[in-house]
This record gives structure tokens, C-alpha cells and sequence, in this order.
């Protein structure tokens, strides 16, 4: 996903989602179930993002019905935005997944990691590389890569898992899609762009930023991250339209 483009002054924008869980709506409606995504993809373009990162569970399950995967398709055929993914425990890439059968390898501006690009993908333009270990099944799996040299001034890292602090490890290691402080500070990531919690939160010791994103449908906001010399992360609410069930904002502490 190389591009020629050269790198401008302002700053690089990445908007990052994840547990999208586009479903078959509940009865809404064929498509309807993409809500959430669509709203994602508004909220980028308001913002002129530069970059989507969809950090797991885009998809509930491997049973969506057509219907809504063709309707996923068109939104992200439509959006003008390059959109990585990272598949989740809920989509992982089985043999016949749910991302070939919703036609996203066929877009030239969607990479999926482990599908479409190994585990990392460099934005030429934007001197980004972004990495990330895509889940290939529903068993467990470490969900963050190890460290490795970087091919790009900056480096963002996908991690689908369960967040445990050092002091819980113990009562917790039970869980599966472990992420533990010290594995979030040796990536040595810009950015570390979480899925598997439906709340946003910033977790880890606080060397490496590392945030989950929360689902749209229940945070009501998307990460905005802002690369230059430094980087910050801001909550941003999704911009839906006119008659979509609009979430009360999770509040959440920020650092």
C-alpha cells in the first residue's frame, strides 16, 4: 500500500476503532448491522484522517449474512480514507473468513493484516509502518508481535487481547489473549492500537501509549491520534447520521 505522495507539515491522523461486531442488526434490516462502521468512516472523513485502524471484531461472528457483508463492502469501497484491519477472536482467518466473503481484499486501499500483507503494512507517504498479529482461530494466541527493527520513522502496532496489570496477573492469568505491561513497553511502538474491550481506556505503565478504542456502539467516540514530534491521543465522538441510536458517551480517565 505504497504511495508517491511526499510527507507534508501538518501532522499525521490516524482514527482507531475496534468491536465494530457488524451482526445481521437484530432485526433492523438488511445491513443495518454496519452502523457502527459507517459512522467510523463518517467521523474520518469530517476529520480528514489520514489512516483507519480497525483493531479486531470489525465482524461478530463467521455467520453474517450476504446481505449485510455485500452492504460492508460498499461502505468500505466508498470511503476514500486506506482502512487496516486487524482480524479479532471474533473474526479470525479461518480457511473461507468473513473479510474475503465481504469482497475487502479486492479494495486496493483496505489491508488486512495476516490476509492481504503478512504483519506489517508501510504507508510510504506518511513514514508509517503498521504491525500487527492478526488472530488465525478461535484458540489463544499472544496477541502482540515481538519487537523488530522498524521500517518507517513511525511504527503503530494492532493487538487484539485482554489487558492485565502487573498486580492482577496472577488472578487473571487464566483469561486467554493476554497483553501484559511489559509486553506493550517492549514493542517500543509510537502507538500500540488496541481491540477487545468495549470501554476506551489508555493501559500498560504508561512508556509506550497503548489505548483500546472501546466499540462505537457503546463509547460513542473514536481515538484520534495525532503524529508529529510528539504524539497525542484524543476521544473524538462519531459523527451519525440521522436516525442511528446514538450512544451516551463513555467517560473514561485520560493521560
Amino acid at each position: 500500500m505504497g504511495m508517491t505522495a511526499e510527507e507534508g507539515a501538518r501532522p499525521i491522523v490516524l482514527v482507531h476503532s475496534s468491536d465494530v461486531h457488524i451482526d445481521d442488526g437484530a432485526g433492523k434490516g438488511p445491513g443495518n448491522g454496519n452502523t457502527g462502521l459507517a459512522a467510523i468512516l463518517r467521523t474520518a472523513e469530517a476529520l480528514g484522517a489520514d489512516l483507519v485502524l480497525l483493531a479486531g471484531d470489525t465482524f461478530d461472528n463467521p455467520r453474517v449474512s450476504r446481505p449485510v457483508l455485500e452492504r460492508t463492502g460498499e461502505l468500505m469501497a466508498a470511503s476514500r480514507i486506506p482502512v487496516v484491519m486487524l482480524p479479532g477472536n471474533h473474526d479470525p482467518l479461518l480457511a473461507n473468513c468473513i473479510f474475503r466473503r465481504a469482497g475487502l481484499p479486492d479494495l486496493a486501499h483496505v489491508g488486512i493484516l495476516g490476509l492481504t500483507h503478512d504483519q506489517a503494512i508501510v504507508f510510504d507517504h506518511l513514514d508509517l509502518e503498521i504491525r500487527g498479529k492478526a488472530h488465525r482461530s478461535f484458540d489463544d494466541m499472544h496477541p502482540l508481535l515481538d519487537s523488530h527493527p522498524r521500517r518507517a520513522r513511525r511504527q503503530v502496532v494492532m493487538a487484539h487481547g485482554h489487558y492485565v496489570p502487573d498486580e492482577e496477573w496472577r488472578d487473571q492469568s487464566h483469561r486467554s489473549w493476554l497483553l501484559s505491561d511489559a509486553a506493550i513497553a517492549a514493542t517500543g511502538a509510537d502507538y500500540i492500537a488496541l481491540g477487545h474491550w468495549d470501554r476506551p481506556t489508555p493501559v500498560g505503565d504508561g512508556s509506550v501509549p497503548a489505548y483500546y478504542s472501546g466499540s462505537p456502539d457503546l463509547a460513542g467516540t473514536v481515538n484520534v491520534i495525532r503524529m508529529a514530534e510528539t504524539v497525542s491521543v484524543e476521544r473524538v465522538q462519531l459523527h451519525w447520521a440521522e436516525g442511528d441510536e446514538v450512544p451516551e458517551p463513555y467517560r473514561s480517565p485520560s493521560r
